[in-house]
């Protein structure tokens, strides 16, 4: 074995398991991962006193880590999927009270590939989907990412007596297939969002070409680009007499965003009255050919629209709608 001169993306696997796994199988690793990055935060709370400068005690409170993840969509299991084991696609209250392991493996980097055994292994122990997000464009892949925040992190040999095992004999040795590897449906481009079968909320749909509008067609609208994302807080609960926190809990109610950016052909063509409501209820459903659909469900409202460019720089004019709603997100797809 080489020495280790630095760490790229070739010697570094993610795997995901439910809490407390024993045993990191191929199953857990997470397919299609672009970036990771890992951070600790550490509390301190000063206190002083009369007749002296010096500080009197520097209190550390609870460390909070932190671990984001972002993928390519590809007909893989979804990150999203595997850090709720499957509760997002039941509703946004299941999939924020469960808690998955992370695991961060690095290998040598003299491989052309993450094999055997790895080198240093990086455990993230009981952690909460603090936020979520996707994204379609024209340029470029489909992407997820994930945030997903703690309290414990272990590195190696180290289980400070709060897991069953270290890190290094939890992950052992996997076999991951990579070197061959390749995405179950092929990566989502824009060509591969489903926009026949999808559900467009009204406003931008009125974009789209004057046939579509006479036969009910979904296609045609100029989109550009649409992102969704929703941001679940995860909050410590403390009490007396324990130094970590007995729980996380996501900060109900909990606002889910859509913005989608269109090429304008008509201008916003969104009018506005202060003598009345302007607004009506919208469903939301976005799908692509990996078998993805984000359901936003049925009560999502246009929070803002804006029109923007057309300047004489050349460039050319879009209108970006964006919808809220509150707690409605289902999240299915992947293997």
């Amino acid at each position: 074995m080489s020495n280790q001169q630095r760490i790229f993306y070739a010697c570094q696997a993610v795997a995901i398991a439910p809490q407390g796994t024993t045993t990191i199988t191929a199953s857990h690793i997470v397919r299609g991962v672009q970036s990771v990055g890992m951070s600790s935060t550490f509390t301190l709370d000063q206190v002083f006193e009369l007749g002296q400068i010096e500080i009197y005690e520097n209190i550390e409170e609870v460390a909070d880590i932190e671990v984001t993840l972002e993928k390519v969509i590809d007909g893989e299991r979804l990150i999203f999927d595997l850090a709720t084991n499957g509760a997002c696609k039941t509703d946004l209250v299941a999939a924020s009270k469960v808690r998955s392991d992370v695991h961060v493996a690095i290998y040598d980097d003299g491989q052309s590939q993450a094999t055997g055994t790895p080198r240093n292994v990086c455990y993230n122990s009981g952690m909460y989907v603090s936020s979520v997000s996707y994204n379609y464009s024209t340029d470029g892949s489909a992407t997820e990412s994930v945030t997903l925040v703690g309290n414990d992190r272990f590195w190696n040999g180290v289980d400070a007596g709060v897991i069953s095992a270290t890190p290094t004999a939890i992950y052992g040795s996997v076999a991951t297939a990579f070197g061959s590897d390749s995405p179950v449906s092929g990566v989502v481009r824009r060509a591969d969002v489903d926009i026949v079968n999808s559900v467009i909320p009204f406003e931008a749909a009125q974009q789209r070409d004057s046939d579509d509008a006479t036969t009910g067609s979904s296609d045609g609208m100029r989109i550009q680009s649409i992102a969704i994302s929703a941001d679940f807080g995860q909050e410590n609960i403390q009490e007396l007499g324990r130094f970590g926190p007995y729980t996380r809990y996501a900060t109900f109610p909990l606002e889910v965003s859509c913005d989608i950016e269109v090429i304008a052909r008509q201008g916003d063509l969104v009018s506005v009255s202060g003598n009345a409501e302007n607004l009506s209820d919208r469903n939301i459903l976005i799908q692509d050919s990996a078998g993805t659909v984000l359901n936003l469900g049925s009560k999502n409202k246009l929070a803002s629209v804006s029109y923007t460019g057309g300047d004489t720089g050349g460039g050319n004019a879009t209108v970006s709608y964006s919808y809220s709603n509150f707690n409605s997100l289902t999240v299915n797809g992947g293997s």
